[in-house]
């Protein structure tokens, strides 16, 4: 009997262990500049359904209806495609007094009227008075001085306290709540969270999990540091970034150099290792403009000063052996904190032909996402489509590490979650093959392809162009040497016949008779071939240097030769 009764109080230990807790991501995925994927939550009592970008603290920022009322920045609500809140709708929903117009940061420095809310969320448990910042107006201004909509919020899953004091309420945190005061069926095993956001093309579904991680996410070595704890940055993720590089994981480099490094690059030319920011709220990765300079320096694009982004030429010759190829750019990390350790970070370019749509541009445009910044660099969500990130805030007593990995490819396992200890400050990764993960989802070049670079490389151009003007100012000497010899003989034959004559003829007769073809630069036009070939030389280089500077080229002027889904408008 005793022993039937201990095995009861076994089995009702085992049923009611806290488990870590899978989010549900949305069917839909958004722009307008990704497409991003986003999960899914359930606001108020009447279970409002709203999709958010994952990767906030403190406060879950919300959209509310009345964004749709304002048609002075667009007459489309591209908030209504990711649902919008109502708080008068909800019995369980408490907001404060709205905010005058206040500095809002979203892609870029905006606006917004705003005010403190609480509120239930439903995600299979109820979580009762999460702490929410209710958007009623907002904007968002681009280097162009153009104001744009706002189309998603951001969740937020906790931060270094257990509860969040806003204007006066105590509000509680998705994580936290779940963790400390949850009912005891849904107890997550820790105060944590881990994600891969993935991405929507290729197709890497995303992964969100409270208390715990989906290990087959976290492929190799991570690095644990710990989280901000300053009072004017409590909670984000800093880590120290010594370089970024550019290789190909198999095959041929579709550049001229097979492998680059030192394109962390700042503005007075030299690479030195400094914080950057990882921001799952922000899309871009916000560098110096010498780093977005250094990296694009081989890829065919073009720079938009009006939104501060590089436009991918898709119909440039190289282009898709670029982004088919196995080529990546790397980000390396010091691990663990440690000057002396590296964790290294890829992310393959195919990852980074993502898409500007309405009401950036007036047409579908693929773009790298490369923002210029002279602010500490940030990288967000086109950064994190490859790379795992996860946090632990232990007891919620102002203290937190946070992790940093290597993501897998479109060839993700099935998810193998495992649950975050209280005390844990490091994650087991998996041995999966990263490489093997995208194996099927590019088209390594061969030796024979080589770099394809529409046209020869510039060193060639220049050795062209000095072997031209070489070839040139030969020419030139023998043509002179000819007409003077000539001249000398024909004087000669003057003299003799008619003395004195010779002071009545300038010293270089053969050369006057040509001024009226020379060029600005004295040589006469008899060589213009030679100099037409050599301008040529020079104008395809320019063209081809053009791609990689900063000259304004509006979006809606260039002709994509492909135009990507429009995700959100399923």
């Amino acid at each position: 009997m005793w022993h039937l009764i201990f095995l009861l109080l076994i089995f009702r230990d085992v049923a009611s262990a806290a488990k870590p807790l899978v989010m549900n991501w949305s069917s839909r995925a958004y722009g307008p500049d990704g497409p991003w994927q986003a999960v899914t939550i359930e606001v108020g009592s009447n279970r409002q359904s709203v999709d958010l970008y994952p990767g906030a603290n403190w406060a879950t920022t919300i959209l509310a209806d009345s964004i749709c009322s304002n048609t002075t920045l667009s007459t489309t609500c591209y908030a209504a495609r990711a649902g919008t809140y109502n708080e008068t709708e909800s019995t369980t929903a408490v907001a404060l007094n709205k905010s005058a117009w206040e500095t809002a940061y979203w892609n870029v420095q905006g606006g917004s009227i705003h005010s403190t809310v609480g509120d239930q969320v439903t995600i299979g448990p109820v979580v009762p008075n999460v702490s929410f910042t209710e958007i009623y107006q907002t904007y968002q201004t681009y280097p162009n001085g153009k104001a744009y909509p706002v189309p998603v919020g951001n969740l937020a899953m906790g931060a270094p306290y257990l509860q969040n004091v806003a204007s006066g309420m105590t509000l509680n945190m998705i994580a936290a709540w779940l963790y400390s005061s949850g009912e005891e069926q849904n107890r997550i095993p820790s105060y944590s969270y881990a994600m891969h956001i993935g991405s929507v093309n290729p197709p890497i579904p995303g992964s969100l999990v409270l208390g715990g991680y989906d290990k087959n996410r976290l492929l190799g070595e991570v690095s644990s540091q710990s989280v901000s704890l300053n009072s004017q940055s409590s909670g984000i993720w800093q880590i120290v970034l010594k370089d970024i590089g550019l290789d190909a994981a198999t095959g041929a480099s579709p550049f001229n150099a097979t492998k680059k490094s030192k394109l962390f690059m700042q503005s007075t030319g030299a690479v030195l290792s400094k914080p950057v920011t990882i921001d799952p709220t922000k899309p871009y990765m916000y560098l110096p403009d010498a780093t977005c300079n250094a990296i694009t320096s081989s890829f065919p694009v073009s720079f938009d000063s009006a939104l501060g982004l590089y436009i991918w030429d898709t119909a440039s010759s190289n282009y898709d052996s670029i982004v088919s190829s196995a080529t990546y750019l790397s980000f390396s990390f010091n691990k663990d904190s440690m000057n002396d350790q590296t964790l290294v970070v890829k992310v393959p370019l195919r990852l980074l032909t993502l898409t500007l749509q309405d009401p950036l541009v007036d047409q579908n445009i693929t773009y790298f996402p490369c923002f210029l910044s002279t602010d500490t660099p940030v990288l967000g969500r086109a950064f994190l489509q490859a790379a795992f990130v996860g946090v632990n805030w232990f007891e919620g007593n102002n203290t937190g590490e946070w992790f940093l990995g290597q993501a897998p490819g479109p060839g993700v396992g099935d998810a193998h979650i495992a649950a975050i200890g209280v005390k844990d400050n490091t994650l087991a990764a998996s041995n999966h093959s990263w490489e093997q993960s995208w194996e099927e989802h590019w088209h390594p070049l061969s030796e024979a392809d080589g770099p394809r670079g529409g046209g020869l490389s510039t060193g060639a151009k220049a050795g062209i162009g000095v072997g031209a003007g070489v070839a040139g100012v030969v020419l030139i000497a023998a043509v002179v040497w000819v007409v003077v010899l000539r001249r000398r003989r024909r004087k000669q034959v003057i003299s003799a016949e008619e003395p004195g004559e010779e002071e009545k003829k300038p010293a270089f007769e053969g050369f006057a008779e040509l001024s009226s073809s020379k060029g600005k630069d004295g040589l006469p036009r008899e060589l213009s071939s030679m100099d037409m070939a050599s301008k040529e030389l020079a104008t395809k280089d320019a063209a081809a240097r053009e791609l990689g500077t900063t000259d304004n080229v509006r979006p809606q002027e260039i002709i994509t030769s492909q135009e990507p889904h429009r995700h959100e408008l399923e």
